[in-house]
């Protein structure tokens, strides 16, 4: 089921929404956007505020950076990826496909 966003978020931002009764967390790194599942498979706490940079976002918590385009975690807090979303630019709205 595709989500439509009407409004691209800002450079190294993002944004958490509420999709088919899953907290998804949109980001926008370096002009590129993402969509992954908000919350850190460390702790279960949510991603939202944490930094973005250079295709990571960073748990708020503890710091754990995850890649926005696959969800593989770096660092050795915790070994499970985060879920991905597809996303597209068309027309100036941002896609998701869940």
């Amino acid at each position: 089921m595709p989500v439509a966003i009407h409004e691209p978020l800002a450079p190294n931002s993002s944004h958490a929404i509420e999709v088919a009764g899953q907290s998804v967390l949109l980001c926008n790194s370096g002009g590129t956007h993402f969509a992954i599942q908000n919350e850190c498979t460390h702790q279960e706490s949510p991603l939202a505020g944490g930094r973005v940079r250079n295709g990571f976002v960073s748990c708020p918590l503890h710091g754990v950076k995850f890649d926005l385009s696959t969800g593989e975690p770096h660092g050795n807090l915790t070994r499970v990826p985060l879920k991905t979303y597809a996303v597209k630019d068309e027309g100036g709205m941002i896609v998701i496909s869940m």
